[in-house]
């Protein structure tokens, strides 16, 4: 009996094993069944935020061009220009005050529709404009405008100061053309 005790062990100890094994093989096949839903839950939800990633890629650049669309639009362009005769040495008559202003605005006129930040880069033109401007106006009074400040907005203000020439106008003018001179009788 003592050969059938060892085979007994022997059966046992392979049904042990076999148990084991299929226990194993149990375990393993519910943890990767686990891990596999697990995984596809993961790579769902992966896709998911690669989709709304992109989706808020594709809002941000939107957003963006929106941004630059409105930064143009939103650039400032000189819609008005105004003129101011500020006080000088002599008072002037509001008739005179009104014409000057009146062609001053007409000169810079212009500058109407261009960008703000244009004129600002180019002011010294400004100045070099009204430096020392002469206008004959309607009844044949020569006035010398000088600018004085210039406040560059969406109203570009031009404030300038103005003085009667007490010449005549006739030789002035002469004066600016040379071949006007023989024409011209003293």
């Amino acid at each position: 009996m003592a050969g059938t005790g060892a085979i007994m062990i022997v059966v046992v100890w392979k049904r042990y094993v076999a148990l084991l094994l299929i226990g194993i093989m149990l375990g393993a096949t519910t943890v990767l069944m686990l891990y596999g839903r697990e995984m596809e839950e993961m790579m769902l939800v992966k896709k998911s935020l690669e989709l709304q990633n992109k989706k808020l890629y594709e809002e941000i650049q939107s957003l963006k061009e929106n941004q630059r669309v409105y930064r143009k639009k939103q650039e400032l362009v000189i819609e008005e220009v105004r003129a101011s005769v500020v006080a000088g040495e002599q008072k002037l008559h509001p008739t005179i005050e009104v014409q000057v202003v009146d062609r001053v605005e007409k000169d810079m006129a212009s500058l109407k529709g261009k960008k703000v930040e244009q004129v600002a880069y180019v002011h010294q033109v400004l100045h070099e404009m009204l430096r020392r401007r002469e206008y004959v106006l309607s009844d044949g009074t020569m006035v010398e405008v000088r600018i004085k400040t210039v406040v560059i907005s969406q109203t570009l203000h031009v404030f300038v100061t103005a003085e009667v020439k007490k010449e005549d106008v006739l030789k002035k003018v002469a004066r600016n053309f040379l071949f006007i001179n023989s024409y011209i009788s003293t």
